[in-house]
């Protein structure tokens, strides 16, 4: 095994935004017919090499420092454009985790060391929260800032993906309009709603037409760019078609830390309900916990009502035991077969997440961490074989995140991409789950079961599912439950396929996460659902004496019982509907 002068370990911890098309778009006389599944496959005598880093590196950015040491600035950035790393003449965006001695108290100091040495490197401190700094820094720097003691950890930012004169047809299907002429009970204005999104592009042509007059903005991230995505502006128009009185902060944010500091934001500012179309790979357990959930959780205990979208992974979603029946060290997704494939159209990015049962203990701060090790492989289909595109070897010793990630790829031609799964060092059979991504049509072997996306799984969290808002038939795609813990999700179903100004009127779906997309058209996908529920929510605090968990279980109440009779992990309780049964 070939020994680097460097050691890393890494958490898989980044999540991307999905859909994104680094290059032109895609003609479509050069994409092909979809062929089927290439056969069973044997990786017995494929050896993947274990590349042993800085333990205290996540495994991309102590790739990244290693190929700028070797090879030079060029090769280093073709690299980090192939991993979806953020890397600009400043240096790479990463988060540096400080050890933490007083959580419990609600101290930091590590914090102010941690960023004092990142600016003494030339590097250049973005946004802190608690013992997490955010930085740019020179790709030279990485490995000398874990020799200080304080450094815990230092990786690439976690990061959310999108779900993906109008009035949402979802306004007349779930019976919002009979309530929005009502006078309000407690209030003469609407209540607040704040959309926590990637961005909100062209959203200044839609004030005082498909949104209100004025609106609140604020963006969190480092480049203050509140139009860096549209996805945002699409979702404030199904909450002002759903509660026309409401007033709407629009609130953007990239990263995880940047997340968290956008939460606290959104509850100094009172918010009451925050409509979250936003979705995160390997940022938890599934049981409700981790960094992002905790922000659900801080919100709901200040009285916020947190409408998320379940996710559109249900058809991208794998997860097994590790069985090795060969035991050639590879997982079996089926008796012969230890590749999981799914297809990719030309001109997409693709990649996968992969996470497994051995977070260790939530203590409201940090996950004690995994000592059971597995690393993947990305291949793609050429002239009949498999071909090794590149691997994740984050080391798992005892505290880092049971995570791995391969991606963005960028496929210039159409074929069948797909994983292995080896295991390295580890002493039991682990539950391991997949979300591939850029794939149209279904993953092999696809488990729609378990497919929710974080924070969905929260019990903080109404978790919300996608049907059509033309017959209430279940879309899909829509990630269903079971959580981790065995708990019933998403709560409620609500529209999907509905018209907005900024995706346009109904046609072709345009769904984001999980999915190929499409040219704009209707907005599907559970990022249409959720800002629908958000603006129920709106609408019944505005209008009734009710308390948040009181308007839940009236929602409950009145939902249109779907699919098995009761709540379901499609469905919920049922679509959501403000009428009377």
């Amino acid at each position: 095994m070939k020994k680097n002068k460097f050691n890393p370990v890494f958490a898989a911890m980044a999540v991307i935004f999905l859909g994104l098309i680094l290059f032109a778009p895609p003609k479509a006389s050069l994409q092909v017919a979809r062929p089927d599944f290439p056969g069973p496959v044997d990786l017995s005598g494929v050896e993947i090499v274990k590349d042993v880093l800085n333990p205290k590196i996540e495994y991309a950015l102590g790739k990244l420092y290693e190929i700028y040491r070797t090879e030079g600035a060029d090769k280093a950035r073709e690299f980090a454009e192939r991993r979806g790393i953020d890397l600009d003449l400043n240096g790479v965006r990463v988060v540096a985790e400080s050890a933490v001695r007083n959580a419990s108290l609600g101290l930091f100091p590590e914090t102010s060391v941690l960023k004092n040495q990142i600016l003494g490197m030339g590097g250049t401190v973005e946004t802190t929260y608690q013992n997490l700094v955010q930085s740019c820094l020179p790709i030279p720097a990485l490995e000398a800032l874990t020799a200080n003691p304080l450094v815990k950890y230092v990786r690439l930012p976690l990061k959310a993906a999108p779900m993906a004169e109008i009035i949402s047809e979802g306004v007349a299907v779930t019976g919002a309009d009979l309530w929005q002429s009502m006078t309000a009970y407690r209030r003469t204005g609407g209540t607040n709603v704040c959309i926590l999104d990637a961005g909100f592009s062209g959203y200044k042509a839609l004030l005082g037409t498909e949104l209100p007059a004025t609106v609140t903005t604020k963006s969190f991230r480092a480049d203050g760019n509140l139009e860096a995505d549209v996805h945002g502006a699409a979702c404030a128009e199904i909450v002002h078609d759903m509660a026309p009185n409401a007033n709407l902060w629009l609130v953007n944010f990239s990263t995880d830390v940047e997340h968290h500091n956008a939460v606290n934001y959104i509850i100094e500012q009172g918010a009451k309900v925050v409509s979250y179309s936003m979705g995160w790979w390997n940022a938890g357990d599934g049981k409700g916990t981790g960094p992002i959930c905790a922000d659900v959780e801080k919100a709901e205990a200040n009285g916020i009502l947190w409408s998320s979208s379940s996710g559109n992974a249900a058809e991208t979603h794998w997860e097994g035991t590790f069985t090795d029946a060969d035991n050639n060290g590879w997982l079996n997704f089926a008796s012969n077969d230890e590749i999981l494939s799914w297809w990719v159209p030309a001109y997409t990015v693709t990649g996968a997440y992969v996470n497994w049962d051995d977070w260790g203990t939530w203590n409201g701060s940090v996950y004690s961490g995994s000592n059971q090790d597995y690393d993947i492989t990305l291949y793609y289909y050429q002239n009949g074989a498999w071909k090794v595109a590149v691997s994740s070897q984050n080391m798992q010793t005892g505290s880092q995140w049971p995570t791995e990630w391969v991606g963005n790829w960028y496929a210039t031609f159409a074929t069948y991409w797909g994983i292995g799964i080896k295991k390295y060092a580890a002493t039991r059979n682990c539950k391991l789950e997949v979300f591939a991504y850029g794939n149209s049509g279904l993953v092999k072997y696809n488990i729609p079961q378990g497919s929710l996306l974080i924070p969905s799984d929260s019990p903080s969290a109404v978790a919300v599912g996608a049907s059509d808002w033309r017959d209430d038939s279940f879309h899909s795609y829509s990630s269903q439950g079971p959580t981790h813990d065995d708990r019933v999700k998403p709560d409620f179903s609500a529209p999907s396929g509905v018209s907005t100004s900024t995706y346009g009127a109904n046609a072709s779906p345009v769904m984001g996460i999980g999915t190929a997309v499409t040219a704009p058209a209707a907005f599907y996908g559970t990022s249409a659902s959720a800002p629908c529920m958000a603006g129920a929510l709106a609408l019944l605090l505005e209008k009734t004496p009710y308390s948040p968990a009181q308007i839940v279980k009236i929602l409950a109440a009145r939902a249109i019982d779907l699919g098995d009779p009761g709540a379901d992990n499609k469905f919920g309780q049922g679509r959501l509907s403000l009428k009377k049964k």
